[in-house]
């Protein structure tokens, strides 16, 4: 069940997760027209992958059981 949920909540992060990587490509200056620089691997590969794994580990973490 962990394995399910945690790939789940990792599928649904990834729009979130590569709208925010356009967001801040533009506002860091990805439009400017220059060459493929090492600081474009923050806003392209670094954060969604932050939040698709950050996302991806809750589904993964355990609940401990539930009382009724």
């Amino acid at each position: 069940m962990q394995l399910t949920r945690g790939l789940v909540f990792g599928l649904v992060s990834l729009l979130p997760a590569f709208m925010t990587a356009a967001l801040s490509w533009f506002i860091l200056g990805g439009t400017s027209g220059d060459d493929w620089e090492n600081w474009m691997i923050g806003p392209c590969y670094l954060i969604p992958g932050l939040i698709v794994g950050g996302s991806l580990f809750l589904g993964l973490r355990d609940e401990g059981e539930v009382k009724q």
